[in-house]
């Protein structure tokens, strides 16, 4: 966390309705500060809407209180957990789909100078309720990566043989060696959503407790790379497994 993320991150927040209208969008600054020993960091969030006004949140994490055997504990939320690869690629993801309850996570992905974050969200009769996007620079706005469009793509041509690399982090911690992996995009029952900029989510159009189900994430960094975050849940609604995939195209 410390190593990938402690910057100050101007991005462009996008909130989605099921059926891929833009709901809302605003610019906004998430700044990750710590002490010099790095044992507590501060994060902040400043929203900027368009009418002028501006939102700010900010919360403490401390090694001590927020570093859990189950993952890093979320002030603001105590049912969410951090999971973070190596490489900064990371989830906050909700432990635990309850009755009558909404559900959340945030999948995320770290490339160079730049972040973007994908989040999606339930209701509390399980169906799907919106997906949002944060395309971030460190750089600061306008972004020479980033654009500024915002409307979904009806779809988008990643074909190709794309071979990577697979890991997967579970709940207490432990991380498994990399395997070899092929990209397999389509699931049953899932709802595919190709936003900006090669972000891609894919997702079912409603969860319940009995059955499981996985929450993904794309980013379609240029032609030939791309990676992919998998959220596992069990059949009793359990956080049981992030994997991260990382793709690069073969012309064999």
């Amino acid at each position: 966390y410390c190593t990938h993320h402690l910057l100050n991150w101007h991005g462009i927040w996008t909130r989605y309705t099921p059926v891929r209208d833009v709901k809302e969008s605003f610019q906004s600054l998430r700044s990750f500060k710590s002490n010099p020993e790095k044992t507590k960091i501060i994060h902040t969030n400043t929203y900027i809407y368009a009418n002028g006004e501006t939102k700010q949140e900010s919360w403490e994490f401390s090694f001590l209180s927020n570093s859990l055997d189950n993952g890093l504990f979320h002030p603001s939320r105590e049912t969410m957990r951090g999971y973070f690869f190596a490489l900064g690629h990371a989830t906050w993801a909700t432990v635990k789909l309850k009755p009558n309850s909404y559900f959340g996570i945030e999948l995320f992905f770290r490339y160079e100078d730049l972040r973007h974050s994908v989040g999606i969200v339930y209701d509390e009769s399980g169906n799907l309720f919106h997906t949002a996007n944060i395309r971030e620079d460190c750089n600061g706005l306008p972004s020479k990566y980033w654009s500024t469009e915002l409307n979904q793509l009806l779809e988008r041509d990643f074909s190709g043989n794309w071979q990577g690399t697979s890991m997967t982090i579970t709940p207490n911690l432990k991380i498994s060696k990399p395997i070899v992996t092929q990209f397999n995009w389509y699931k049953s029952g899932h709802k595919y959503y190709y936003l900006p900029d090669g972000v891609f989510i894919n997702c079912p159009s409603s969860i319940s407790i009995d059955t499981p189900f996985s929450l993904i994430a794309n980013w379609l960094i240029n032609n030939y790379e791309m990676y992919q975050l998998i959220a596992n849940y069990d059949e009793l609604g359990v956080f049981s497994s992030l994997t991260l995939e990382t793709f690069l195209i073969s012309n064999i």
